[in-house]
């Protein structure tokens, strides 16, 4: 596998003194990584509802969406500071910035995710969101020089196709919603810390990115929704908002849901475990998510199962699940002969 070098940005400098990484395998990071999937798929009948209570929010949607992000974020810093004090103060200085960093990038995909939830439902928004393991290995390919196999091409076209039998609206067009397409644009920005998680993540401590990272995805949010609300001269409204949003038991059990069980425990499992596991093989465990998303929502009342639902829920998993033909391909052809023993780890 060969790179591009250079040393013009911070980012780039990272990038290159990971060149070589060695991954370093546990032995349950896939399971963990599988438990990290279903809480998240759990995170979207509750920002759902979050959205469906904050019809009287200054700002509308958007401001609504970018309030959750920066409460979610904050009180999982301080559930962190009350239960786990010691990640604020172990990073390294390096581990800080890359942490930062893509907790930064995180926070573009979330913003997207999270507005179009109000315009979507919790199951098509995760359904959407599954097609972040189609880019992983174009990213690998555009950032690495990893080759992308024609199948990965194909995949990509069923997938897509999927996402938009998911957004035929009631007149029967193929036409993506706003919230399908905010989330579509959300996606990239997933692939992309997948990429850079799995690259990143092998010369230091990944376990040490958790604040940061978490920091990196709250902050963008805060200073864009104080933009906002300054320029519409709506602070205190906003500000007396957020504060009855909290009066209702059920909307803080709901923060406290997406806190706990959405945002620290899997934040924190993700950047542990996802470096110990190839990047196609965690992107591969990501497209559960819209299942686990579909069943809770489900749950919730948010959704029914439907034709439409099921038929492009399974285009995108069938063209997701094409993307990694070629690995298992190569597994296949590098496999022991029969006969031979294999050396056992």
């Amino acid at each position: 596998m060969s790179e591009t070098t250079s040393a013009d940005t911070p980012a780039q400098t990272e990038l290159d003194s990971a060149a070589a990484p060695v991954r370093r395998p546990g032995k349950n990071a896939s399971g963990m990584l599988l438990l990290v999937t279903m809480l998240w798929g759990l995170s979207f009948p509750l920002m759902k509802n979050w959205h469906l209570a904050s019809e009287n929010c200054p700002g509308g949607p958007v401001v609504a969406s970018l309030t959750m992000t920066v409460l979610r974020m904050t009180l999982a810093l301080l559930v962190l500071a009350v239960f786990v004090p010691k990640l604020f103060v172990t990073p390294t200085s390096r581990e800080f910035r890359i942490g930062f960093f893509l907790g930064v990038i995180n926070s573009v995909g979330f913003i997207f995710q999270v507005t179009g939830l109000a315009w979507t439902s919790p199951a098509l928004s995760a359904f959407v969101t599954s097609l972040a393991s189609a880019w992983v290995p174009l990213l690998m390919f555009a950032l690495f020089h990893v080759a992308v196999h024609r199948l990965t091409m194909a995949g990509l076209v069923i997938g897509i196709s999927g996402a938009a039998v998911l957004g035929i609206d009631t007149g029967e067009t193929l036409v993506f919603g706003w919230g399908e397409l905010l989330t579509f644009i959300s996606t990239w920005s997933f692939a992309l810390v997948i990429v850079l998680l799995d690259r990143l993540g092998q010369a230091v401590n990944p376990a040490h990115f958790t604040v940061a990272f978490l920091a990196g995805t709250g902050l963008p949010a805060f200073f864009i929704t104080g933009i906002i609300t300054l320029t519409r001269s709506e602070s205190t409204a906003w500000i007396n908002w957020t504060g009855t949003m909290f009066q209702n038991p059920l909307i803080l059990r709901d923060l406290i849901l997406l806190t706990v069980l959405c945002t620290v425990l899997p934040f924190h499992w993700f950047n542990v475990y996802q470096p110990q596991v190839a990047a196609s093989r965690a992107a591969l465990i990501y497209l559960l998510e819209p299942l686990f998303a579909l069943l809770f929502s489900i749950w919730w009342g948010h959704d029914t199962l439907n034709l439409k639902l099921l038929m492009g829920g399974s285009l995108i998993l069938a063209g997701n699940m094409l993307v990694e033909a070629p690995g298992w391909f190569r597994k296949t052809k590098t496999a022991d002969p029969p006969g031979r023993f294999a050396k056992k780890s």
